[in-house]
């Protein structure tokens, strides 16, 4: 099995070009730097090493495994990098709600996935890749401003054709390699080539739900500090109560900071506020 195949050689080489590219412009390479430095800051660090341990503990768990084959440890980096890392990221974001785990679970387990594992694994010399990339990818970024824009909605009709001939072409021609080269295989080590992101997607939800449920609270205790009293005591309390009841369902905290969060203010008894957990509790238990 190759380290890498022709497209993936091709999208390194054009990476490389870009880096190269940006690194001559002065205002492109300082652009670069700020946007490498804000990625690599002290929060974002400390996520990149959790999901990275976690993701590095599963696939040491596989290693021990008898089917094990160090040809999987680019397959497992691809998908960290270019999925893992994103999900992750995702789940932390503000836009996360209790139907995101579902959602990322819908979008990835389609038959698509088997459409997208033949074409990324019988593919093209490397310099039709090479001409294939650049060309696909300045369509799809044209294509995803188009659709923002109303007055671009014929370009992005056009665009989505074009992107739908081009992708039924790239399967025709992918299979009829395939055809000729799938004898060349090694049936078991594509079988977990292809399990790889599926059994990794899966097996990081548990991760995924606790980043989303600790930013959650952490957006929620954030709001609440700003309607409290400072004396830290009280401020514990607060949180000790919501936690009882929200425990570890993210519902109940994103449905406390809509509705209930409002009602706070700063000069509220401790009465109060216990009876404002009792009326969420009240919600919450009349939602079973």
């Amino acid at each position: 099995m190759e380290i890498l195949t022709t497209r993936e050689w091709a999208t390194v080489i054009w990476a490389f070009i870009l880096f190269v590219y940006a690194m001559v412009h002065r205002q492109i390479r300082e652009a670069f730097w700020n946007v490498v430095k804000i990625f690599f800051g002290k929060k974002l660090r400390i996520l990149w090493g959790i999901i990275f341990l976690y993701v590095l503990g599963i696939t040491l768990i596989f290693y021990q495994l008898p089917f094990w084959d160090n040809a999987f440890i680019k397959d497992i980096i691809v998908w960290f990098v270019f999925s893992g890392l994103i999900y992750c990221m995702n789940a932390v974001s503000k836009e996360a709600d209790e139907e995101y785990i579902r959602k990322v679970l819908k979008d990835n387990l389609k038959l698509t996935i088997v459409l997208e594992f033949i074409i990324s694994t019988f593919t093209f010399n490397i310099w039709v890749e090479l001409v294939i990339i650049p060309i696909t990818t300045i369509i799809v970024i044209m294509n995803v401003i188009a659709e923002r824009e109303e007055e671009y909605e014929k370009v992005h009709k056009l665009l989505d054709m074009v992107l739908a001939v081009a992708g039924f072409w790239i399967l025709y021609e992918t299979i009829k390699i395939g055809i000729h080269e799938y004898k060349e295989l090694d049936a078991l080590n594509t079988f977990i080539s292809f399990m790889i992101p599926i059994v990794y997607l899966i097996l990081i939800i548990p991760l995924e739900y606790i980043l989303e449920l600790y930013s959650k609270y952490e957006v929620l205790f954030v709001r609440m500090s700003f309607k409290e009293a400072k004396d830290k005591k009280i401020q514990r309390r607060h949180r000790w109560l919501v936690i009882k009841v929200c425990k570890f369902s993210v519902h109940k905290v994103t449905l406390f900071q809509k509705k209930y969060w409002c009602k706070m203010y700063s000069r509220m008894s401790v009465a109060e506020f216990e009876n404002l957990i009792k009326e969420f509790r009240s919600e919450c238990n009349n939602e079973r």
